[in-house]
């Protein structure tokens, strides 16, 4: 989450958050998100439902009266009821953000689903991954089969790459 607010912050003109449409998919405690929506940005924070208490109070905290849109905390359980949640007819979002969502858990298959369903032709993904073992890493090469991706930084020493992302063929 450090290394893609870090990219925001320094990168805010060719990336322009302001009046853009926002999710952050596994928000954890908030950080990504409370950075986009000070950057202006409409924020839809998601997570698991049994995480949202410690976001919405993380996020009101460091928000509250501080931005131009006060950010959105939503569920989001992977791959499920994704149409009813955000329906493709309805829910677009610029942008896509993602930090650290890819580690040694079961739901690697819903992760790419959800990214599947969320992106639409214009969107841009911006993933901060965290290289750790085999199984996590074959999870780049499978979402490559969906998605151009851009390497646009590296941090060797942490194992962290930060991807951009955009639906195949559509990559500027």
């Amino acid at each position: 989450a450090l290394v893609l607010c870090y990219f925001l912050e320094t990168n805010s003109k060719q990336y322009n958050l302001a009046d853009k449409n926002v999710i952050e998919i596994g928000a954890g405690t908030g950080l990504v998100s409370i950075v986009a929506s000070l950057l202006g940005a409409l924020v839809t924070a998601t997570d698991l439902p049994e995480l949202l208490g410690n976001l919405r109070h993380n996020v009101l905290q460091n928000t509250k009266l501080k931005c131009k849109h006060q950010p959105c905390v939503k569920e989001l359980s992977w791959g499920i009821d994704l149409e009813k949640n955000f329906p493709r007819s309805s829910c677009h979002f610029d942008y896509i953000m993602a930090a650290d969502v890819v580690y040694h858990h079961p739901f690697l298959d819903e992760l790419l689903l959800t990214f599947d369903h969320l992106c639409k032709n214009d969107t841009i993904i911006l993933w901060a991954m965290k290289f750790r073992l085999d199984k996590e890493n074959q999870f780049v090469g499978r979402f490559q089969t969906l998605f151009d991706l851009e390497v646009i930084s590296n941090f060797p020493s942490l194992n962290i790459t930060l991807y951009k992302a955009m639906r195949k063929g559509r990559m500027k």
